[in-house]
């Protein structure tokens, strides 16, 4: 026994929809007739030619050419050209511009409904595209409002990052302080202070321990910045040796600007970071 054939017409181009009821028949018949099927089904119905094709088929006790016939609607009441099209048309449109240019084509669509047309030139399924695009609305504002909420997120984000960034900068201090963990006990607290600590240790040292006067630790020092700034550069930041109000100009790693020291003060800072040494 001959299993029974089934098959499906899609029709889904608005020139053949747009045939007139009688040679859209006719256009059909001459299909059926090609395939030696059971079963057909027509795929694809806008919704204006419905009603049409169920009375025909009713008509015919649903056997068309020997051939039984069904049909299928599509959800939206369009062709499924017009589907394809309205669905690129909406997605090449920009995100910030889409509910505006919805809104202008359910306007044009409401203009059409309402103007009085000679029977056979008003526009085809405009029924089906105004319900289509007031649903593609609700879609555009639906994800207006998601757009709009990860804009808030972002502009949070961008606030915390400002805000970490500014106590970063607080903590910069802080960090330079406790960069030398690890390495040796720090007793002060601007880092132009530590150099000339370690220098003056080290001054006194290659004296056999003899601590030198102030004048020459002044001017061994200013030798040694002079020498020694590329290689030191990654600890303290010399800018100039001796600026127009004879101090030294001086800056950390990291960017920040040191206070400038004058040189004039220096017996009495090398006093104090003596006595620091002591404690």
């Amino acid at each position: 026994m001959d299993q029974k054939k089934e098959g499906t017409f899609i029709k889904d181009q608005n020139s053949f929809w747009a045939m007139s009821d009688d040679d859209l028949i006719e256009f059909l018949k001459e299909d059926l007739k090609k395939f030696r099927w059971d079963k057909a089904i027509i795929e694809g119905v806008p919704e204006e030619k419905v009603s049409m094709l169920e009375e025909w088929i009713e008509e015919n006790k649903g056997k068309i050419e020997g051939i039984e016939v069904s049909i299928t609607p599509t959800l939206t009441g369009l062709t499924v050209e017009e589907e394809e099209l309205f669905e690129n048309e909406y997605s090449s449109m920009l995100a910030v511009d889409r509910t505006k240019l919805i809104k202008n084509k359910i306007e044009r669509i409401q203009i059409n409904l309402a103007t009085e047309y000679i029977a056979g030139s008003e526009p085809r399924r405009a029924d089906s595209q105004l319900r289509w695009w007031e649903q593609m609305l609700q879609k555009a504002k639906a994800q207006d409002k998601i757009n709009a909420a990860q804009l808030e997120r972002e502009k949070e984000a961008t606030k915390e990052n400002k805000k970490t960034a500014k106590k970063l900068e607080v903590a910069l201090p802080i960090l330079e302080k406790h960069s030398h963990i690890g390495q040796a006990p720090r007793k002060h607290k601007l880092l132009l202070d530590e150099q000339i600590d370690l220098f003056d240790k080290g001054l006194t040292e290659r004296n056999g321990g003899l601590q030198q006067p102030s004048g020459k630790t002044l001017m061994a020092f200013k030798k040694h910045l002079e020498k020694n700034k590329e290689k030191i550069k990654h600890e303290i930041i010399i800018i100039a040796i001796e600026d127009e109000h004879d101090c030294l100009k001086w800056g950390y790693p990291d960017g920040r600007a040191g206070k400038p020291a004058s040189w004039s003060g220096f017996p009495q800072r090398l006093n104090r970071i003596r006595d620091r040494r002591k404690e």
